[in-house]
């Protein structure tokens, strides 16, 4: 995840709520201006997927898919990537018509490659599945024990 994203963020509320829920993790908070990060720290993500065993859960912030959509194609396949997305980016009013394109390609291909994408409320799943996400691998969260519980639930039946 973005080492900036603020403490209120879903991805860091989540991961507390999964911490509480007995689940271990490793944070590998990615140095850098949110929303673009250093390219040395996606050097450092990319190694770091690298040394994951095969079969290993990885849980990726939303905010951080855009920052890794060149290098998740490479691992998707050998590891079981889900994503925890408040919101999709590409849809930011504040974007230009060309950026807001490019984003939109790239966080449709990458969630493309989650096996679970992790959501806090109803709109964010309809604006998943409108990229044409499947709803079953869909997995609405919020970030508190219950949805700590959901998404474990959900992870561990894949």
């Amino acid at each position: 995840m973005p080492a900036d994203l603020p403490a209120d963020s879903y991805g860091r509320r989540m991961v507390e709520a999964l911490r509480a829920a007995g689940a271990g993790m490793t944070i590998h908070a990615l140095p850098g201006p949110h929303p673009r990060v250093d390219p040395s720290a996606i050097l450092a993500a990319d190694v770091a997927l690298a040394r994951l065993p095969d079969g290993a859960t990885v849980l990726l912030d939303g905010n951080a898919l855009f920052n890794l959509a060149a290098s998740l194609p490479a691992d998707h396949r050998r590891l079981r990537l889900s994503a925890l997305v408040e919101r999709l980016h590409w849809s930011d009013p504040a974007l230009a018509a060309d950026e807001a394109a490019v984003r939109h390609n790239l966080e449709q291909g990458v969630l493309s490659l989650m096996r679970r994408i992790v959501v806090p409320d109803g709109a964010t799943a309809g604006a998943v599945q409108a990229l044409g996400m499947r709803p079953d691998r869909l997995v609405l969260a919020a970030a508190d024990g219950e949805g700590a519980a959901a998404l474990l639930a959900a992870l561990s039946m894949e």
